[in-house]
């Protein structure tokens, strides 16, 4: 029966990619009375079903059709350039369709999308306790500083900073300690949490420099700091560099209080920019966090950058990461052990996620979810 579904899913492809070509026809019909003609810069245009509406992601389900190149029932008339685009696109997932049914790792079944392999899903971040090594920041520049790193985190739209209540939780489990890094403590916040990776700033130089001219006073700043980006999965450093503010990238200030802010601000920014390649290499994932008869309910949701009728893959744990044995790069994380495949129905609370089981079975609290691309 699974079988037959493969087949006839393939054979409809095939089927819509010749209606697709077949509207090259030379012969000319007036289009039926019923359907709706809207007339634009007098020119006529008919309503007309898509035919590529359930096959490709982001299709409108009707297009408008100029009346001279409408052809009854096969829907629209494409531009020469149009159809190899569409022709390509379909040719290739038939291709693939057929080398998955050969080699028996077909995973599909109960429909569904398959993530493209350039959708931005937004990274978690979880930023560490600010660490002061000059003394010289009070606790509301520590709040500060953390604020304006996470709004240049959240710019990007490439990355989240995780909520108070996450943080909350850190420090209640006692996940952070006196300022040192636990590889494993990490790993287990992470795995718990949904994270993808931890970001740790120390502050190692801050430099006021006090001008004066004409009687006037002015203030600029120039400061170092380092960075270091720990895998949420591992807590293994994958990324570590050194930054500098400079006094000529920041504009005379009034007092030293107000360079002292600016500086830390232009650092934010200097931090994400440096972060985003490193974090692009982490791959988003999440966790199972409930499962009922016919629903299964993971963490993440709209605002992570899924939609409903996402397909994810089930594994029973992350696989393990790979480096460049040459130079310690990190370049990703292998799979572990596939389970089964679910289909997001719905969205719920702030972001969360409530799927159903299309592939697989046994599926439990805790088991580890990534995009199927």
């Amino acid at each position: 029966m699974e079988n037959h579904k493969r087949y006839l899913m393939i054979l409809t492809l095939s089927l819509i990619m010749a209606l697709t070509l077949s509207c090259f026809g030379n012969k000319k019909e007036n289009p039926e009375k019923e359907q709706e003609i809207v007339t634009k810069d007098g020119t006529d245009y008919v309503k007309v079903p898509n035919p590529l509406y359930t096959v490709w992601r982001g299709q409108p389900e009707y297009v408008y059709v100029p009346k001279s190149q409408y052809r009854p029932l096969l829907g629209e008339r494409l531009t020469g350039e149009d159809v190899k685009i569409k022709q390509r696109y379909l040719e290739s997932k038939i291709a693939r369709l057929e080398k998955e049914l050969k080699s028996g790792g077909y995973m599909g079944g109960g429909g569904g999308i398959a993530i493209p392999a350039n959708r931005v899903m937004k990274k978690i971040v979880a930023i560490l306790p600010f660490k002061d090594q000059t003394g010289s920041l009070t606790k509301s520049d520590h709040s500060l500083f953390y604020n304006t790193l996470s709004d240049e985190l959240s710019k990007t739209k490439q990355a989240e900073p995780v909520g108070s209540t996450v943080l909350k939780t850190f420090k209640d489990q006692k996940w952070w300690s006196k300022g040192d890094v636990d590889e494993d403590i990490l790993a287990q916040a992470g795995a718990a949490l949904g994270i993808q990776a931890f970001m740790q700033i120390t502050l190692k130089r801050l430099e006021i420099i006090r001008q004066e001219e004409s009687g006037n006073k002015s203030y600029k700043t120039s400061l170092t700091l380092s960075l270091n980006l720990y895998d949420g999965l591992s807590g293994r450093g994958i990324y570590t560099t050194n930054l500098e503010v400079l006094p000529e990238e920041i504009p005379s200030m009034e007092t030293s209080k107000a360079a002292e802010e600016k500086a830390l601000a232009v650092a934010a920014k200097k931090i994400v920019a440096s972060a985003l390649n490193p974090l692009n290499k982490l791959e988003w994932f999440t966790h199972i966090v409930r499962v009922d008869k016919k629903k299964v309910f993971i963490q993440g949701g709209r605002s992570n950058g899924l939609y409903v009728g996402d397909l994810l893959n089930v594994y029973d744990k992350p696989g393990k990461e790979i480096f460049n044995q040459l130079t310690g790069e990190f370049l990703g994380r292998e799979p572990g052990k596939f389970k089964g495949r679910l289909q997001i129905v719905e969205f719920f609370g702030v972001n969360a996620s409530i799927t159903k089981p299309v592939l697989g079975e046994s599926f439990k609290v805790g088991d580890f979810v990534k995009l199927a691309r």
